[in-house]
Parts: structure tokens; sequence; C-alpha cells
């Protein structure tokens, strides 16, 4: 129930933006976080996810050990076993943060700032069209999905991500650049 919470939220946040979602996971599984990732942060949510959340208290704690994730949101800890709901995958030098289950990924570039990490999600731009995603995947499908209650029409894509070309996409000018940032409290 936390975690859906948590992804909820998340959710409400990438309204903001063109949601990118994957079939694949880039470059390869590890059977652990890297050393430097591992110890206790702070979850920063990106400057458009705190104005819709105004009010709320909406501190999460985070702490990664070798073998998995555990989220608070001041509910109680949720635990994520990885290569389980989540991977840690490397692709030369970069990290890949993956959450979920393929084909359905939700896939987070792992970016070190100072003692901190930066976690800049797949997603592009609002109002990104598949004909733009095109050049940087190998495959890209759309989703429409019908909310019940608004009766608007979402949009979403699904893309798989070709290992050589996602480094251009993450560089490229539509991509979404508010990243989550994990601030290291111990």
């Amino acid at each position: 129930m936390k975690i859906a919470l948590y992804i909820t939220g998340l959710l409400i946040f990438l309204n903001s933006c063109t949601i990118v979602t994957s079939t694949n996971a880039p470059g390869k599984p590890e059977k652990a976080f890297p050393k430097a990732m591992i110890g206790k942060y702070e979850l920063i949510y990106p400057e458009s996810f705190q104005g819709m959340m105004e009010g709320a208290d909406m501190k999460t704690t985070v702490e990664i050990k070798s073998d998995e994730l555990i989220m608070n949101s001041g509910e109680g800890d949720s635990h994520m076993k990885l290569n389980d709901s989540i991977s840690i995958n490397k692709l030369g030098k970069q990290f890949y943060l993956c959450m979920g289950k393929e084909p359905s990924l939700n896939v987070f570039k792992v970016i070190k700032k100072g003692k901190d990490w930066e976690l800049h999600s797949m997603n592009a731009k609002e109002g990104v069209t598949g004909d733009q995603l095109k050049p940087f995947f190998s495959q890209v499908t759309i989703n429409s999905d019908l909310d019940e209650e608004t009766g608007e029409l979402t949009e979403s894509y699904i893309v798989t991500i070709d290992d050589k070309k996602i480094d251009s996409y993450y560089k490229s000018d539509i991509i979404h650049v508010e990243p989550f940032t994990l601030k290291r409290t111990k």
C-alpha cells in the first residue's frame, strides 16, 4: 500500500510531462547497488512536484543497502528488493535505476552530484510526439488511457531501449530535465 501511495504521487508529477516507459532495461543488471550509493538519503522531489504537494509533509527518506532500497514517507518502511521490483543496471560507466517489471519499466538515469545522486526520469517534455522519440529508440508505440472520472484521454509512450542510443536521448532537448535528488544524510 505504501509503495502504491508513492507511485500515485509520482504519477501526479508525471502528468506535467510526456510519460515514457520501457519494455526493456538498458545495459546489464547488477547484483548489488554500487558501494558509492549505499547510505541514507532524503528524497528531494522536483520543483514542479513540490508545488502540487504544497501543505503536505512530503519528507521521504531512502536507505540504500547492497541489495535493497527502503523508502519511508512517514507511514512506515517500504522495502524494494534489488532485481525484484527494482534493478540497478550498468551500461558502460553509466547506471540506470529501473522500477517495475518488464514490459512496463520506469527508467531513471543515475548521476552523481557531489555526495548526492540525481535520478533523471526517461519522461519527455510535455507535448513531445512519437515521431520525436523514434530516433532515440528501436521501437515506439503510443498508449492511450481514458480516465473514467474526468473523461480525459491520457497518452503515453512505450519504447524499446537501444543501448547505443539511450545516452543521446538523455542529452537531447526533448527530455524532461527536472530530476529527483537523493540528498545524503549519513
